[in-house]
């Protein structure tokens, strides 16, 4: 099909507008779904179109007469966008199936694939409600994680968001938590005993974890706001503050506070780092024109993820060693190397482009 699907047919069975998925509707869900997969026209047969603030694609109450093609959704399904958007782009006739729950691309044309999804999550909203939010929150794989992310916090996260899902909590409520906790992590870095720099390892751990779940318990309630968005960029910018206020105290505390040219350095090599990953992820699309390219490798894979949480690393192991005084120093010529090998990558690859 040359063109992607554009209308959707959800088919209420009784008993379909009761169920609860992470306290959306199920109806609504799919609705939200089909609207984020590009469906610009929803149809509801067999039941009331429902009223959420979120739904901005058009809904109707329609029990016959559908254009062809059409996505046509079974009342039961718990789906995500992957299913959505790989039924809406197919150029033949597909059903994905699980227990019962279903969506389907109608066009008219004979015969039809039957499919078990190789990619997605379709999942019956009969099932545990364990079994659905586990099905959901494996949809919710980020590329852009890094290292601490994938390792640690990400595990610790989803029996953490499974918790959060029930209660009342928003996902802006659990940002401003793990913020606080991260802020009182990155002071005590600064705590005159070992016992204080190891509690605020751990806070900042905790912090890491509530950080993931608020996107996960976003993503999974669908709703994403650029509130939220503004919180997680402010809280992790006040993270990073104290963080770096807990190490400036315990270098003041030791009397080895850096000379005046390492600290400018350290300066020009953070903003340059800044300006070259910036510089990469606006080249992203152009680069990615290189098939194969081991420098984008490099750069998305290994250079990326050090711009994320994952320079906490160094501070809270050069705090935990004792030896903060050689922190400033290796920062600052760190930064220096990691700017120059991003730029030297990345003018590697648009030279191919």
């Amino acid at each position: 099909m040359s063109d992607p699907v554009r209308d959707a047919v959800i088919h209420v069975a009784p008993g379909d507008d009761a169920p609860r998925v992470a306290g959306v509707p199920l109806c609504v869900r799919a609705i939200l779904v089909l609207q984020r997969a590009g469906i610009t026209r929803v149809r509801i047969a067999g039941g009331d179109v429902p009223v959420d603030p979120r739904i901005r694609t058009t809904v109707v109450r329609d029990d016959a007469g559908w254009p062809v093609p059409h996505l046509a959704v079974g009342g039961g399904a718990v789906f995500d966008v992957a299913i959505a958007q790989a039924l809406a782009t197919s150029s033949e006739a597909v059903r994905y199936e699980v227990d019962g729950a279903f969506v389907e691309l109608v066009t008219g044309a004979a015969p039809r694939r039957d499919l078990h999804p190789a990619h997605g999550v379709l999942v019956a909203a009969s099932a545990p409600r364990g079994v659905v939010e586990q099905a959901l929150l494996r949809g919710l794989e980020n590329p852009r994680d890094g290292y601490l992310d994938r390792l640690i916090h990400r595990h610790l996260s989803r029996p953490v968001t499974r918790l959060i899902l029930p209660t009342s909590l928003t996902p802006n409520h659990v940002t401003i938590l793990g913020v606080l906790i991260g802020i009182v992590g990155g002071l005590l870095l600064g705590a005159p005993t070992s016992w204080g720099v190891w509690a605020g390892v751990a806070a900042l751990v905790i912090s890491g974890v509530l950080d993931c779940c608020d996107g996960e318990v976003a993503r999974i309630k669908l709703s994403e706001s650029k509130m939220g968005h503004v919180l997680d960029i402010t809280g992790d910018t006040l993270v990073h503050v104290s963080l770096l206020t807990g190490v400036a105290m315990q270098l003041g505390r030791l009397g080895v506070w850096p000379g005046t040219p390492t600290l400018w350095l350290l300066g020009v090599g953070v903003l340059a780092s800044f300006g070259a990953i910036t510089w990469s992820e606006q080249t992203e699309v152009r680069r990615h024109r290189v098939a194969d390219a081991w420098e984008n490798r490099v750069l998305e894979g290994v250079l990326s993820p050090l711009t994320t949480r994952d320079w906490y690393v160094f501070p809270i192991a050069f705090a935990l060693a004792g030896r903060l005084d050689e922190l400033v120093p290796a920062a600052a010529w760190g930064a220096q190397g990691f700017w120059v090998a991003v730029v030297v990558l990345v003018i590697r690859v648009l030279r191919r482009a």
